[in-house]
This record gives C-alpha cells, structure tokens and sequence, in this order.
C-alpha cells in the first residue's frame, strides 16, 4: 500500500506540473517531470525536476507553413532544417532565458518567450533530542528548498514522514512555514518501544517530490508489562473476576517488559482498604517497600481481597518509565457448602461426603448416627467420610453432621456453623 500511494502522489504531482504548461503550443519533452509557473517579477517559468538539461522544447505554433527561429539569452541560435512546417524541436541548452519565433510569409506571427530552470534537490535527516521520553525532532538538512524568483517561500510545500511504514502528513499551512524556519519536525514518540526506521518526504513549491535516505529512531522508550501466575484457581458463580484463588494463595510474578533495565514492582492492599483518590505508599502491601528486582520472589497472599499490582520499567540510557496496565489478584472471600446427599458405590462419583470450602482458616467436622453417636471426625476441609464405621461399610439412610469452621478474612473472619442430616445412598 506504501508504494501505491507514492506512485499515485507521483502521477498526481505529473499531472499536475503537466496541467500547468499554460502557453499554448509548448510542449516539454523528455526532460524529467515538468511544473509550470507564472511569476510575476519574471513572467513564464518552467521548471524541470533534474540535475541536467535533456530532451527538447516542441514548439507548435498551430496550423502549418511556419518557419521557426530562436534565441537563447537573448542569442540567435542555428535551426536545422526540417520537413514538418507545424512544429519544431529546440533542444533544451539548460536554464536560461528562451524566445521562440514562428512567422508565415504573410507576416502572422507567433511567439513564446519563457525560462527554464532544472532542479536538483537532495537532503538528508538527524535526530535530535532522542533521549527524550516524549517528543523527538527529526532535523532536516538542506539550505533552501527549490525556488526561484519571487516564488512564495511556503506556498504549495508540503512534509511528510514516513514513521515505520506509516505515513504522517501533511505538514503544510502554517506547519510548513515553522518547519521551514526550524528545518525540524517534532514526532511523538511515547510508547515506542521498538526501533523505527523513518524518512521524510518534501513536495516542493513546484510539486516535485524529493525524499530523504532511510533512517532508523533508536527507541530508548521502555514497556512495562507483567503477568501473574496464581497458584491454586477457583471457580465461583457469580464472580465476574477473571482468575480467582482461594487463601492462602500464592502468587508467581512475571516480567515481560520490553527494552527496559531498571524495574520497581509495587503491591498494593484489598482496594477497598486504600487510599482515595491516588495510591500512597501507606496503601502498600509490604511496608512502603519497593521490591527493585526483575521479578519478585513468590508472594502469598493470606487474606480475601482484591490486591492491586504495578510495575514500573526503567530505561538506563534516557531514564524514561513506563508504568504496566494494572493487575489484580482476586482472593475469593471464605465459603463453606454442606452437600445432603452422597453415594458411596464405589463408581467414582460422589463416593466422598466432602464440603465445599473456600479461603477457610481452622475447619472441624464430625458424623453422627441416628442415636447422636459420633462414627467419624475430620479436621481438613479437604478430606472427608468414604461411607465406613470402623472399616466397615455404614448401612444406607439418614446420618447427621455438625460442622464448624472459620474464614481467612483478615477483619472480621466470618465463623460457619453448619448442622443437618445427610442421607447416604447405596
């Protein structure tokens, strides 16, 4: 698409030039792209995009029987002879000063007087400023751009760069005056983190398109980004958290900023606990402490909560930082879940009367029978009773439970008190 849209700028600045060949009956051939001017303190002028004169001025004064002459600064110049009395070729001789004649015997006569000027134009590009974490300004080299005469300095010139295959431009109006005057272009570089090869584009006060050679934006800008890997995840309904854990859980830190050498990770407490508006290192995690390492050690996290992290990244050469996107670590609240039912035939499902215990602190279970008496006790939320009185099975029917346990919370720890009748089924 790059080259497309040069090509199409190309044909438009051609046609353009072509379409301003205002005096009838000239014609500029084989000479490079071609812009025609009317100045006022010089009169017809046109200009030729290239280093030397080439081709030939094709005069056709219109109808036929015409015998042509010529001078060039204001000196006769010899004609060829010639079969074709309604044109002729004058060869380009290069800027100057042109008068051509063409006269019939009954003395009609036509003549175009004009100069021609050939432009070569080149220029080339430097940064300056590109330790700056915001702005850079690409500084064009040259001394004057392509004029002549009293030829406005601004009028029709136009700036494009051209920032990692992306066009940006025009710069024009008001823009090309200040660009001209500084001979630099500011180019916002916040986030780029990644070297850039750029060029700038110039179309002249003609129309004539030069463009500098490839340089290449050495990006001393970082990128903070982090992951975090929970280390036991739940699934709770009616949580529209991404990933969640249970407490105690441990979370892993990872690193994947990009160009950057210095980092400071900050854990921040349960958000409903910190400061408003704007975090203050009292809402930290750790005692105010910046953890300044590539990636920090594990971390568990013992309460319920919604806990905030940042990373901030640190380019050693231009001392710019990058803050990453938030991350949160979700800790679910404590939940305790009773089920009434369970099936121990041995099929592999449902064969164990278990709780459903989330962020649970101290736990304690026991079943007793019908008559009050206790055949099974349990102290990890995690185990539970396989359906056997002293190794062997129970007899299907009603059984009861007391159940007690206790959240992680770290302020107010909700305490669960669960009693009621199961029902064990063969």
């Amino acid at each position: 698409m790059k080259h497309l849209y040069i090509i199409l700028l190309l044909l438009t600045a051609l046609l353009t030039a072509r379409a301003q060949q205002a005096q009838p009956g000239i014609n500029i051939s084989g000479a490079g792209n071609t812009a025609y001017k009317e100045l006022d303190d010089i009169g017809p002028l046109y200009a030729i995009q290239s280093p030397s004169p080439h081709g030939s001025i094709i005069f056709t004064p219109g109808g036929d029987a015409w015998h042509f002459s010529w001078t060039y600064e204001g000196t006769l110049q010899p004609v060829t002879p010639y079969d074709d009395s309604t044109r002729y070729a004058f060869p380009n001789r290069g800027d100057g000063h042109y008068t051509l004649t063409a006269t019939r015997p009954d003395g009609t006569r036509e003549e175009r007087a004009f100069i021609i000027t050939h432009i070569d134009f080149s220029f080339e590009t430097e940064l300056a400023n590109e330790l700056d974490c915001r702005y850079i300004d690409i500084r064009l080299k040259y001394t004057e751009l392509p004029t002549y005469g009293a030829l406005s300095k601004t009028e029709g010139v136009e700036y494009w760069v051209n920032w990692g295959g992306k066009d940006r431009g025009p710069f024009d109006g008001q823009y090309a005056l200040a660009i001209d005057l500084s001979r630099q272009i500011s180019q916002p570089v916040a986030g780029e983190h990644h070297d850039v090869s750029y060029s700038v584009r110039i179309i002249d006060r003609f129309g004539f398109m030069w463009e500098s050679p490839i340089g290449i934006y050495t990006s001393v800008i970082p990128k903070a980004e982090l992951e975090l890997k929970l280390g036991n995840t739940v699934d709770v309904v009616g949580e529209v958290h991404g990933e969640m854990g249970q407490a105690p859980l441990e979370v892993a830190y990872h690193n994947n900023s990009d160009n950057a050498h210095r980092y400071e990770w900050l854990l921040y407490r349960d958000t409903v606990e910190m400061t408003a508006p704007a975090l203050v290192w009292t809402d930290s995690l750790i005692g105010g402490q910046v953890i300044e390492t590539f990636e920090p050690p594990l971390y568990t996290y013992a309460h319920p909560g919604h806990y905030k992290v940042l990373l901030i990244a640190e380019n050693e050469t231009s001392k710019c930082r990058d803050t990453s996107d938030a991350a949160y670590v979700h800790v679910v609240e404590s939940l305790l879940e009773v089920p009434n039912v369970f099936t121990p035939n041995g099929d592999g499902k449902n064969d164990i009367f278990m709780v459903r215990a989330l962020s649970i602190q101290s736990f304690h279970g026991v079943i007793l029978n019908r008559w009050g008496r206790q055949i099974y006790e349990w102290h990890d939320h995690t185990d539970g009773w396989d359906g056997h009185i002293h190794g062997k099975l129970a007899n299907p029917g009603t059984y009861y439970y007391v159940i007690t346990a206790r959240g992680r919370e770290r302020v107010s720890p909700p305490r669960y008190i669960k009693k009621g009748a199961l029902m064990l089924i063969r």
